[in-house]
């Protein structure tokens, strides 16, 4: 019965403090942090299409092509297990002729994607120059990121506290009054959201066709982690 009575004690004696201290004026300010960087990785999806008059023709080119961008893919990764490879996907193809005024068949098309993590941006053109002799239908997706991202989104996050800080600082001296704790903070980001920072670029089509020249540099676009911090300061 003592426990009971002293713990009601000790609730009835923090609750008070507790509610003194929300129902306190505060300053709330909102500290901005920035870190800009530039790319050092890029996931790259390479499509492949085609129709033919015949299933069989159609998933055979696609099958072909396939294993000839496979090969040279393996060149610029450590690991080969990473590369992702989608399975063949056909369909019929038709199309509407004005003159008999009804779809017809134009063939069947088989269809493919090959996805992988290109880790050295500097060989980008090289790549980009030898997949692009291969038949692939597109170059559909490259997505640049860097693979620190989540240590610069907690970078931004300190830079966000400190702006922060100072912003309360200023504030209360120009206001002449007198700061006391932080009372609560929050942030909107988590590092582990800094992975999917990402620019994404073209989709360079091929068409099917082989194609000579040079192939695709990286790219010069900045990746901007940005975090705020929401900060409420009692004042005394």
């Amino acid at each position: 019965m003592k426990k009971i009575f002293f713990c009601l004690m000790a609730i009835c004696l923090i609750a008070p403090s507790a509610m003194a201290q929300q129902n306190s004026p505060k300053i709330y300010v909102t500290g901005v942090g920035k870190v800009t960087v530039f790319p050092n990785a890029a996931e790259i999806t390479l499509a492949m299409k085609f129709v033919r008059p015949t299933l069989r023709d159609a998933i055979n080119e696609n099958q072909k092509t396939a294993s000839a961008v496979l090969a040279i893919t393996k060149k610029y990764v450590l690991d080969t297990n990473e590369i992702k490879v989608s399975l063949i996907s056909t369909d019929k193809v038709m199309r509407w002729d004005a003159a008999l005024k009804k779809e017809v068949f134009v063939g069947f098309e088989s269809s493919q994607k090959i996805i992988f993590t290109l880790k050295e941006l500097a060989a980008m053109q090289n790549f980009t120059e030898a997949v692009l002799k291969t038949k692939i239908y597109e170059i559909e997706k490259v997505s640049y990121f860097h693979t620190e991202g989540a240590n610069f989104v907690r970078q931004a996050q300190e830079m966000a506290v400190v702006d922060a800080l100072e912003s309360t600082n200023r504030l209360a001296k120009a206001a002449n009054v007198k700061l006391g704790k932080v009372f609560s903070m929050e942030t909107n980001s988590s590092p582990t959201e800094g992975i999917n920072n990402s620019v994404n670029s073209y989709n360079f089509h091929a068409y099917g066709k082989s194609m000579g020249g040079e192939g695709v540099s990286s790219s010069g676009q900045l990746i901007h982690f940005t975090a705020t911090v929401k900060m409420h300061t009692l004042i005394e």
